[in-house]
């Protein structure tokens, strides 16, 4: 048992190298090594934006891994943000000031560039690759070891607020077949952040996500950049205050772990809609070794039969480990997994284990709606 538990520690160190090197590409300006131009960068507080205060380097977002002309970005030049592409569709403000059909197709292969692995693996942006998830994951580890009042204090926060989750009801209509469908579980924050931002970009043609999106801020996004440009006509200026917004967005984990992440994070919210449809990796609960279910025939204390110690140990750590807080147990969505397989390298009972392949959780979703729908249709 040792010698697994320390071969499957190596992904969780694995994943770390992984995280770790697609924060320094997207933060450390690499691409100015080779001739990007410097932008300037401006504060309210000092020359306002008549006066630069210093200068700063294009950076490689993940809304733009090609740029062309150093930010004259060309629809087929970038590996466009789910979020922040369709916001481009919603404000026509994709080159060169209107969305023709060429810059249309070019934004939609953009998109799905960027969802295809979602697709197929999963969110795995979120748990391998999103920097400022990079981040926030660095900051929860700081604060598990060195204040650990305050991880007290957020982790009986974080199980209360469950605990209230399982017990509460949907805001739409319960009597509904989708309603019921839909439930707390699915009907986010995040979820209206991503709403308001799709309705905000038509409204107001700029994509207003992209204006204060934390990861953009943090890496010198082009889609924030590019936020200004179908209203002024030039790219949105640096501004040193904004650079608050990744913070504080990283300071919310002092409420709950990986708070901004979870819940309010649109970008998330429609990866992890993308990740409903993969089929692939699948974390489950095997009952028959699981101490939460019941005493393990391999157990040595078996024929104690429920001797709780395991169980009092145990707290469904599985649950515990998770960044989205899913609930293997109780066959919870895998929607939300980020497949960072924490539940899996932290099961000291080897009870949980990785399936290539399962049944996506939209197809799991159509078939209650489908029994709701007739459930509907006999009582009426």
């Amino acid at each position: 048992m040792g010698k697994k538990r320390s071969r499957r520690k190596r992904i969780r160190y694995f994943r770390w190298l992984v995280k770790a090197a697609f924060l320094l590409i997207f933060v450390v300006p690499i691409i100015h090594l080779v001739g990007a131009p410097s932008l300037p960068v401006y504060s309210f507080f000092y020359g306002g934006l008549s006066k630069p205060l210093f200068a700063s380097p294009y950076g490689q977002s993940i809304c733009a891994v090609w740029i062309l002309d150093w930010g004259n970005l060309d629809p087929g030049a970038w590996l466009a943000c789910p979020v922040g592409g369709l916001q481009a569709v919603l404000t026509r403000s994709a080159p060169p000031g209107m969305l023709l059909l060429p810059n249309l197709l070019a934004t939609i292969i953009a998109v799905l560039v960027f969802l295809i692995p979602i697709f197929i693996l999963g969110n795995v942006f979120c748990g391998w690759v999103c920097p400022l998830g990079t981040m926030i994951d660095c900051f929860d580890k700081g604060v598990e070891r060195f204040m650990p009042g305050v991880n007290a204090k957020r982790e009986e926060r974080w199980q209360r607020n469950r605990e209230k989750e399982k017990g509460s009801h949907s805001f739409v209509c319960p009597t509904c077949p989708f309603g019921r469908l839909l439930g707390s579980e699915h009907a986010t924050v995040a979820t209206g952040v991503l709403l308001s931002s799709f309705v905000g970009s038509a409204i107001f043609r700029i994509p207003v996500f992209c204006a204060i999106c934390p990861i953009g801020i943090s890496n010198r996004g082009m889609f924030h950049l590019k936020t200004l440009t179908s209203v002024t006509g030039t790219m949105m200026p640096i501004i040193a205050e904004l650079c608050v917004i990744p913070i504080v967005t990283i300071l919310l984990s002092l409420r709950e772990k990986r708070y901004w992440c979870r819940k309010l994070c649109p970008v998330g919210a429609i990866l992890n809609l993308a990740g409903s449809v993969s089929p692939l990796i699948k974390p489950t609960v095997k009952a028959d070794e699981c101490v939460m279910k019941g005493c393990p025939e391999n157990c040595k204390d078996y024929s104690l039969d429920y001797c709780f110690m395991c169980r009092q140990i145990d707290q469904k750590r599985c649950e515990k480990v998770c960044p989205q807080g899913i609930d293997l147990l109780d066959k919870g969505s895998l929607a939300k997994c980020t497949k960072c397989l924490e539940c899996y390298i932290q099961c000291e009972h080897d009870a949980i284990e990785m399936k290539l392949c399962g049944t996506p959780d939209a197809i799991s979703w159509l078939r209650r709606l489908k029994v709701r729908l007739k459930s509907a249709r006999k009582n009426s």
